[in-house]
This record gives structure tokens, sequence and C-alpha cells, in this order.
């Protein structure tokens, strides 16, 4: 967090008025910095797995078809065909896909949303508020 000296802030941003409707702006600016930081978690956590399921989709090719392996599903683990955990992997790859692809577009609406509410928060509060983030 930044700290603003005498110099840099105006009179009239310390006299501005904080309407109903700017703190709900302030609000709604503060849900959606803290979903799109819940979304940074859910795209870090679904990297992770889409990496693991990539790199044991990669193994399983290289196992004979009609080999039997082991796959977990939940808490047990199930004897199949390798070429049936194989498609299963990669259905479980197309998820996974599918939800980074939601999970980034909710990321982009959010941003944009941010966006509109800092150009207007800032128009009217100036150098007073700060909705920069601290990373």
């Amino acid at each position: 967090m930044r700290m603003l000296d005498e110099s840099t802030s105006s009179q009239t941003d310390a006299d501005t008025p904080v309407t109903l409707a700017d703190q709900q702006n302030i609000n709604a600016f503060s849900r959606l910095n803290s979903r799109v930081d819940e979304i940074q978690d859910e795209l870090e956590q679904l990297a992770k797995k889409k990496e693991d399921l990539e790199e044991v989709e990669t193994e399983m090719e290289l196992v004979d078809e009609d080999e039997t392996v082991m796959y977990k599903l939940d808490s047990t683990f199930l004897h199949l065909p390798a070429s049936e955990v194989l498609a299963l992997l990669q259905t479980s790859l197309d998820k996974v896909r599918t939800e980074v692809d939601r999970l980034e577009e909710e990321k982009q609406k959010c941003d944009e949303g941010m966006e509109g509410l800092k150009k207007e928060l800032y128009a009217k509060f100036g150098n007073s508020i700060n909705l920069e983030r601290g990373d």
C-alpha cells in the first residue's frame, strides 16, 4: 500500500463525499478483486493437474494397448486395459481444459468490470483512493 503525502492530494479530493452509489461501486470492485484472486488460485491448481495428466498420458501412450494397468477412480484403484485408461485420461484432460477456458473467460470479465469501476472511481476521487494491486 502506498502512502500519499499532502503535496499529491488536493483539497477537493479530501472533501469529496462518498455516496451510497460510490460505496456500492467500491464494494463491487472489492468483490471482483477477490474473485480474481480465487480464480487465479483455481487456475494454478488446474495447471498442475493438467501437467500431471499430460505427463501420465504421454507415459500411457508407450504402454501396449492390451496391457492391464491400475487406474485410480476416486479412492479406488481399478485394473483396466491401457486403451481404456488412455481414453479416460483424455476425457479428464478435456474437462480440465474446458474448466481452464471457463475460468480465464470469467477472469477476463472480472478484469473488465474492475477497469470500468476504476475509471469511474478515480474520476471522482482522484488520488484519495487506491485501487491498484499490491503485487
